[in-house]
């Protein structure tokens, strides 16, 4: 099959998004604001009514996001609405495999310079093999998505659960929450050993999962085992809602990662999932963030404080009862981020092989 030399910006012209404050956003609206560090809020009104390709062009320079609905991209980033002569979906995976993350300039305020973006060479083949090729990763990232909205799902699920189950008020008779969960657990790892590392930049904001993770050489840092929360103490992290559960680890194993976050352990019947909804709970966090201190810009929550707040201790049945639910779900959610890790690794490995033409979509006919 023959494929056509062009230059990006005939198939895929830039075009520059507009600037929409936080304080003018509609938060309640349905509308997704993108930035180049991906959906960052959202509006009542968009500014593109149509699928388009949301590119980086400052901070997260380079990122590629697809977007089918209608939205608005602000102006850190470039949006392309295509042309007729190549498949959108298409064009977003084509420039994946293009080196815009390099392509920033030399001003004072780096970001990806439109004119040079556009005058890449590329390679595409006829509109309907470029479908072909849409359909097979596409594919990939559908069965992603659909796992996502299961962890998602079943993460409402065990927060509603807890939070209809247990009364988290303070109560000055009450247990302190130290007693009943282990804050900052020891466990033992040797300098110069190479173990799992999470660091602040894997957490993700408002989820369970850990999606992602390094490996490299311990050399300090808190220390995990599965079943342990990570609790982030550290401002903005922990507004932003950067906590979730260990459950990545080889049966032993003991993993590492930022200072600034806190190790929350299961007790007795405290399980990892009561532990979770806890620190999720909307009053609990409020109560965390106020509770932060030090310097502007780099305050702190100290863990002691869990060693003075008080709370009425659940009822055993209901506490086993909540447990047994959310054992179920949580290994449902750890089952779906395996399979999505090995989705994304056959689509990462699929795609230059796909737009290069060296693998044909005929050639993996039915294995998708």
């Amino acid at each position: 099959m023959n494929w056509e030399r062009v230059k990006l910006g005939e198939v895929l012209p830039f075009k520059y998004g507009k600037g929409l404050p936080k304080r003018e956003r509609n938060e309640d609206g349905l509308v997704p604001v993108y930035s180049s560090a991906g959906m960052t809020g959202k509006h009542d009104s968009a500014l593109i009514d149509q699928p388009c390709i949301v590119i980086g062009r400052k901070g997260t320079i380079g990122s590629v996001y697809f977007v089918e609905d209608p939205s608005w991209p602000i102006d850190t980033v470039f949006y392309t609405l295509g042309t007729p002569s190549i498949d959108l979906r298409f064009g977003f995976y084509l420039l994946q495999t293009l080196p815009l993350s390099t392509m920033n300039n030399d001003s004072a305020v780096p970001g990806l310079n439109r004119a040079h973006a556009e005058d890449l060479d590329i390679s595409i083949p006829e509109i309907a093999e470029q479908r072909r090729i849409a359909h097979v990763l596409g594919a990939l990232d559908d069965k992603i998505e659909s796992n996502q909205r299961q962890i998602f799902l079943a993460e409402q699920i065990i927060l509603f659960r807890f939070n209809s189950s247990f009364d988290v008020a303070e109560c000055e008779n009450g247990v302190p929450v130290s007693e009943l969960i282990e804050v900052g657990p020891k466990r033992s790892f040797t300098k110069g050993g190479v173990a799992p590392y999470v660091g602040m930049t894997h957490l993700p904001e408002f989820s369970l999962s850990v999606g992602e993770w390094g490996e490299k050489e311990y050399s300090g840092g808190q220390r995990f085992i599965n079943g342990d929360v990570l609790m982030a103490r550290i401002t903005p992290c922990l507004e932003n809602g950067k906590t979730a559960i260990v459950d990545m680890l080889p049966p032993g194993q003991v993993g590492f990662g930022s200072t600034e976050y806190i190790v929350l352990a299961p007790r007795g019947s405290f399980s990892t999932a009561w532990i979770y909804g806890f620190v999720r709970n909307e009053h609990i966090r409020e109560w965390a963030i106020k509770q932060m201190n030090g310097s502007s810009g780099r305050q702190r929550f100290p863990a002691s404080a869990f060693g003075t707040y008080r709370i009425k201790s659940p009822h055993p049945d209901i506490l086993k009862a909540f447990n047994q639910e959310a054992a179920g779900l949580l290994e449902l959610c750890r089952v779906r981020r395996n399979e999505n890790r090995r989705f994304a690794a056959l689509r990462d490995t699929l795609l230059p092989e796909l737009l290069s033409g060296r693998i044909t979509p005929e050639q993996l006919e039915g294995g998708l």
